[in-house]
């Protein structure tokens, strides 16, 4: 009887070994890693006078060490630029894991010297979990002026355009302008005498 009963132990404590030997076989198997896209919209405004071509505007986005940048990022900075006043996004940025992340989002300056361009500076929150139901990867952004805690729904970015100077006409030109209008006005005068002279004749 004891020796049944010893047997039953020995055997029990082998199988319950054997369980946490496979358990922790099945728990280090890879699994497939999960992955998403960050994507980030942002708009560019024109007001005012407007050039006849669309300006060409450069945007910045700048990382977090760590954070997932788009394609063609120069290490955390990723430099990018839109035609013309559009409402668009980045190129999407992959992630394959849940965590939060910071970002910048900023213009450069143009070169057109009758625009003021706008210099405001953008924070960015990406914080990315796990699905509640399903696999996937859930992707939340929060976009707000810097210093502010007023979310917006994209980036926003507004240039505005002054006119021109109108161009006053040089001492020369004004010279040369004047004799013309004298030529014209004399052509007029020997036209309408010749015409007289022929009525008369």
């Amino acid at each position: 009887m004891k020796k049944t009963i010893k047997l039953g132990f020995f055997t029990a404590i082998l199988v319950l070994l054997w369980g946490m030997v496979l358990g922790q076989a099945v728990l280090a198997e890879p699994q497939e890693a999960l992955t998403g896209e960050i994507i980030l919209p942002v708009t560019i405004r024109a007001e005012g006078f407007l050039p006849d071509e669309p300006e060409v505007y450069t945007l910045v986005l700048e990382g977090e060490e760590g954070a997932p940048m788009p394609a063609g990022s120069q290490g955390q900075r990723f430099q990018w630029q839109v035609t013309g006043a559009q409402a668009t996004t980045f190129p999407p940025i992959a992630c394959n894991g849940v965590g939060i992340y910071h970002y910048t989002i900023t213009q450069v300056p143009g070169n057109n010297a009758y625009c003021t361009y706008d210099e405001i500076k953008y924070q960015v929150l990406v914080t990315i979990t796990y699905q509640e139901q399903g696999e996937g990867l859930d992707v939340a952004i929060a976009i707000a002026p810097e210093g502010s805690t007023d979310k917006t729904d994209a980036a926003l970015f507004v240039n505005s355009y002054e006119r021109p100077p109108v161009e006053i006409p040089q001492t020369g030109e004004v010279e040369n302008l004047s004799l013309i209008l004298g030529l014209w006005v004399c052509s007029l005068l020997a036209l309408a005498l010749v015409w007289k002279q022929r009525k008369t004749v």
